[in-house]
């Protein structure tokens, strides 16, 4: 298996090959979703859940008003 890679390492490539090939690594570390919204400039939206917030929207329930009724 050494011998196997060190054959691939001392052939000498293209500029297409190299580019062929750095592009199939990019792909393999940070996937297709991520490079496609990388390249769109769209990101994603994450919600999250505030659990006992201040907010007038989140009072809800037993304890939730400021005398706790």
């Amino acid at each position: 298996m050494r011998e196997d890679l060190r054959d691939q390492l001392s052939k000498e490539i293209t500029r297409k090959q190299f580019l062929q090939f750095s592009a199939a690594a990019l792909l393999s570390v940070f996937g297709v979703g991520n490079i496609i919204s990388l390249l769109t400039g769209s990101k994603r939206h994450h919600t999250t859940i505030v659990i006992g917030g201040d907010s007038k929207n989140n009072r809800h329930g037993f304890g939730s008003s400021k005398f706790g009724v």
